[in-house]
């Protein structure tokens, strides 16, 4: 991994042009100054494709992501694909960029024609990223998780009463999710251990929701690549990011990325990840202690389809604004985001229908080369064993909302 200032300032241009495109985003994306007078902070990700060829570097938006929240593992329940589980930002952005794949690939067959500005159709049959475009992910702070460890130490260590709010003895009881498995921990419990998975959220009084740091799912995205299970089986070659751009990189900051993407991984085959310092600060991040989380969460997709130029979406709640049922009550129809499992495995069946006659988690059962991948990438991440989330199963021929 290196660590590269560019002369044009690519890194700029990219941090720019992404709070351009969130300055568009309705009032109903963005956080708002709560009743009792507190202001709410989010954070903002997403994917940029570069054409490397051109001269002057031309950026191509794919997906925009905003968000802090994940949903207790026990809502999904009921959510049978319908629910986004982890709304993180750089989360929604990566879902993002995979639905903005699958609807190429879905218009390439609809239409009937060899390539859109994404992709294109190999002589073989198979779908290809373009070879003039190179990835980015952008965030407008440090991913959660172990990346941003260093950063929360500076933070904390100057109040003693933080600090011991967070440490514990080896053998308390509330920092695991299982005594077992030591080398995962909850949230942000004992920061100043460091190369250990971390589950989501980080405030200690939260519902588990058993979903893994950001940094962890970016780090295995370094092995296994940012392609989810369905276009995974669609591409014929993994397709990997080649710059992450954060704001601020000083010294402390780029050991933290480099430790946390690169050093974990140890011998593992994985891709270089190059880091792109931007000086572009986003208004919307946390700033002073007294500011709430967002409870919104939104989405934006850069289609640039004849007739489907954007998608764009709040989510409350891992719904669509305005769809979400409290208690037990059947979620609603159409309450499903363009980024959900449910939403990505409907045009995945329009592109492949013989995959109807399977459920999500059956198909992807059947990728035994990428599920052995993820496999070894866990057994590294966290040797004492993984704590995976509730199964989120999903058949379109049974699609029983109301």
């Amino acid at each position: 991994m290196q660590t590269r200032n560019w002369s044009d300032r690519l890194g700029d241009r990219i941090a720019k042009l992404f709070e351009d495109e969130y300055l568009k985003l309705s009032s109903a994306c963005k956080p708002v100054i709560r009743s009792n007078g507190s202001k709410e902070w989010t954070v903002l990700s997403g994917i940029v494709a570069i054409d490397h060829l051109s001269v002057d570097k031309k950026l191509r938006l794919v997906s925009i992501g905003t968000g802090v929240k994940a949903l207790p593992d026990a809502t999904l329940e009921r959510s049978h694909g319908r629910m986004v589980h982890d709304c993180h930002a750089e989360i929604l952005a990566l879902r993002g960029f995979n639905t903005v794949l699958l609807e190429h690939m879905n218009y390439m067959v609809t239409e009937q024609c060899g390539e859109t500005d994404l992709i294109e159709r190999t002589a073989a049959g198979v779908c290809i990223l373009k070879s003039k475009w190179k990835l980015a992910l952008y965030i407008s702070t440090l991913p959660c998780g172990d990346a941003s460890m260093k950063d929360l130490q500076t933070y904390n260590n100057t109040d003693t009463n933080r600090k011991q709010e967070l440490t514990f003895e080896e053998n308390t009881e509330i920092q695991w999710i299982d005594q077992k498995i030591r080398s995962i921990l909850r949230g942000r419990f004992n920061y100043d251990r460091l190369g250990v998975v971390r589950t989501k959220p980080g405030r200690y009084d939260s519902q588990i929701t058993f979903s893994k740091s950001c940094s962890d799912k970016l780090c295995i995205k370094q092995v296994t690549s940012i392609l989810n299970s369905l276009t995974w089986s669609l591409m014929a070659q993994p397709v990997f990011l080649d710059y992450l751009v954060i704001p601020n990189l000083a010294v402390d900051r780029c050991q933290g990325v480099h430790h946390s993407f690169r050093d974990r991984l140890g011998r593992l085959p994985q891709k270089s990840l190059e880091l792109l310092e931007c000086n572009v600060p986003f208004f919307d991040n946390k700033s002073s202690k007294s500011e709430e989380p967002s409870s919104m969460s939104s989405v934006k997709l850069f289609l640039d389809l004849p007739e489907r130029k954007c998608t764009e979406q709040a989510i409350l709640n891992g719904l669509k604004n305005g769809f979400y049922t409290k208690g037990n009550k059947p979620l609603r129809k159409n309450c499903e985001s363009a980024v959900s499992r449910l939403a990505q495995w409907k045009i995945y069946v329009n592109i492949r229908p013989d995959a109807k006659q399977q459920t999500y988690l059956e198909f992807k059962a059947g990728l035994s080369e990428r599920n052995r991948i993820i496999q070894e990438v866990k057994k590294v991440l966290s040797p004492d064993g993984w704590i995976s989330t509730r199964n989120d199963d999903c058949h379109i021929l049974c699609d029983t909302a109301v």
